[in-house]
């Protein structure tokens, strides 16, 4: 018995079974689509999330003091102010440093009670962090020296306070735990993944020490962060080790240091592989699901082979050797596998091209995941199928006829 006449048998029992084989398709049909349309979101969230560590720019630096979150600090020393104007002024690999002071705020404007996160900072803060003004104006110089009681928003702030019109904020006055602040403008909408500053407020660093933390070090202004622009990514580890120096001699250590130094490139590398490796794993897992798959046409070619005993023995007593029924079951299994593995990749590929079009999820029909997924059904169907067609193959004729 020929391929082609295998193939053609093989069509001629999908079709007098069509429910039956529906069913049976189904579960690769469900396991090949996950696979492609994991692989294909997986891919749109590790471009996302790599975009925005790419928006902050790839020669940041951020410096955090040891001690941060730690009830019991011990002797560590934090980050000062005076750390930042040092590391600005001595480190010839960095192009500028500002400071960043966190706390928690609470944000009253007419009937609107919110709560946002107040970061005290420089005007230096904006193009360090790649943020765009969307209307009024940023921190100035002079709002640092004056300690002025200014605000900037970001924009999810300046909507819930302000309403959807960003202009309509600059002017007016918000109360920050229950002092009277001018705002000066609002930022353009840019998540990032050190915090959020969209729901942020920013401040002279001064006033949010003073007025909103009111709490001081022996060394000065404690800060949260600081957060160094390298002249150049070339430029990355020679600003890093040169911080390191600096502030370890500032703060007269001989042991081990007291603040950490994270490389945006670093972190950049190190979330890719990790983003690439989860989405391998979730494949992996998808994938196993065309295991039911196979279950489920070893169930239908189990249920094939007893309705058609008669069947076989017939063809059997009129010369059908053993090899060509096991061909024949074989290539029933094998077309019900490829045939619902290319429904469900056609199916998986047509949505993630949907999503890339009209949302921006950068979703992509991966390649290898259709490849890989493709072999899979078919080989799950060639492995589930054997065994039925085997069964088939060695009934013997005579008591295939009598049955």
């Amino acid at each position: 018995m020929s391929l082609a006449t295998a193939a053609k048998m093989a069509w001629q029992m999908v079709r007098r079974h069509r429910l039956r084989t529906g069913l049976s398709m189904l579960g690769i049909l469900i396991g090949n689509a996950a696979v492609v349309a994991i692989a294909g979101f997986g891919y749109a969230a590790q471009e996302m999330a790599v975009d925005q560590f790419r928006s902050l720019g790839t020669n940041l630096l951020i410096v955090f003091s040891a001690n941060l979150g730690l009830v019991d600090a011990g002797n560590i020393r934090p980050l000062t102010l005076e750390d930042v104007r040092a590391i600005a002024a001595e480190v010839p690999a960095v192009s500028a440093a500002v400071p960043s002071l966190g706390t928690n705020v609470r944000a009253v404007r007419g009937g609107v009670d919110r709560r946002y996160e107040a970061t005290g900072t420089w005007p230096e803060y904006l193009s360090v962090l790649n943020l765009e003004i969307e209307a009024g104006r940023f921190l100035l110089p002079s709002d640092i020296e004056e300690q002025r009681p200014v605000v900037v928003l970001g924009s999810d702030a300046a909507s819930q306070l302000f309403g959807l019109d960003p202009a309509a904020a600059i002017g007016e006055t918000v109360l920050l735990n229950n002092l009277p602040f001018e705002v000066i403008g609002t930022l353009r909408s840019k998540p990032t993944v050190f915090g959020n500053s969209d729901a942020g407020v920013f401040l002279p660093v001064d006033v949010v020490a003073n007025q909103l933390v009111g709490r001081r070090s022996p060394y000065g202004t404690e800060l949260t962060a600081i957060f160094v622009s390298a002249r150049s990514v070339d430029d990355l580890p020679a600003a890093e080790f040169q911080i390191r120096n600096l502030l370890r001699q500032r703060h007269q250590l001989v042991g081990e240091d007291d603040f950490i130094i994270r490389n945006q490139k670093v972190l950049l590398d190190g979330s890719a592989r990790i983003l690439s490796l989860l989405r391998v794993l979730l494949t992996g897992t998808a994938a196993l699901s065309l295991l039911v798959g196979g279950v489920g046409i070893m169930n239908v070619m189990l249920i094939s082979v007893a309705e058609r005993t008669h069947e076989i023995g017939l063809r059997k007593a009129i010369g059908a050797d053993s090899r060509q029924i096991l061909q024949q079951f074989a290539a029933e299994a094998i077309f019900i596998a490829v045939t619902g593995g290319v429904l469900g990749i056609l199916l998986s590929s047509g949505l993630l091209v949907a999503v890339q079009v009209f949302t921006p999820l950068a979703t992509q029909v991966d390649g290898v995941a259709v490849g890989v997924a493709f072999s899979l059904s078919t080989g799950i169907g060639l492995v589930f199928g054997i065994f039925p067609a085997r069964k088939a193959a060695q009934l013997d004729p005579i008591e295939a006829l009598r049955a």
